[in-house]
């Protein structure tokens, strides 16, 4: 076994469990200085001192404050993706799919830091920067599909249908604004509807016969093959 092999395969170390813990510490450090401060309010200073570490330590794990965003919205989008997975389906009720907007919303509420700092990113567009709002869209739309045929014609690989990726894409900025509209609005009344109507938006993408065409012809293209 050669040098490279066996390194690559050695046991982790106390010291390699202290610098994943030291990262971490910086990255939940980051998230609360974006979230009080805003991101582009935000300094490596205020992020170290929130952390506890210095500045040379902040270095030697990120090269800059766009690296610790880059990683905050990755994992977001990715803690997400079982909530998106828990959609009852393929075709729920309206009933059901307002339960899972609840849930959707609890999680929200968990996330509102790192929510907020992907409103203030998205809504100032750099040209370099990575499109981290349209990153999760697709990323949502993606789960989504595993669960139903409408958000699977969505993502097609071979004649993806256009109208439902449009569809796809305008209900998951709908079902985030019902979430946060759950964990942010004490106006109950004012939840409720809107809860309703997006659920209600939600079921009818989901129950229109256009976008099961795609689903149908390779169900039963399975079934032949058997």
């Amino acid at each position: 076994m050669t040098a490279a092999k066996r390194a690559s395969i050695r046991k982790p170390t106390l010291r390699d469990a202290q610098k994943a813990q030291t990262r971490q510490r910086i990255l939940d450090a980051a998230r609360s200085v974006f979230f009080r401060e805003g991101y582009y309010g935000a300094t490596v200073d205020q992020i170290v001192a929130e952390a506890g570490a210095s500045r040379p330590t902040f270095y030697l794990h990120f090269r800059d404050k766009e690296q610790i965003l880059g990683e905050l919205m990755e994992n977001y989008v990715a803690r997400a993706l079982p909530y998106m997975e828990r959609l009852p389906g393929p075709q729920p009720t309206v009933e059901q799919l307002e339960t899972w907007l609840y849930d959707i919303g609890a999680f929200l509420e968990q996330e509102q830091a790192i929510a907020s700092v992907l409103t203030e990113v998205s809504a100032h567009r750099q040209a370099n920067r990575p499109r981290y709002g349209l990153a999760a869209i697709a990323a949502w739309v993606t789960a989504l599909a595993r669960r139903a045929p409408a958000f699977a014609a969505a993502v097609r690989k071979t004649s993806p249908d256009v109208a439902a990726r449009a569809r796809a894409q305008l209900l998951i900025i709908e079902i985030a604004w019902a979430g946060e509209t759950i964990s942010m609005n004490a106006d109950r009344a004012f939840v409720d509807e809107a809860v309703r109507m997006v659920a209600t938006s939600l079921h009818e993408f989901l129950s229109d016969p256009r976008f099961h065409v795609g689903a149908t012809k390779a169900g039963k293209a399975r079934s032949t093959r058997r």
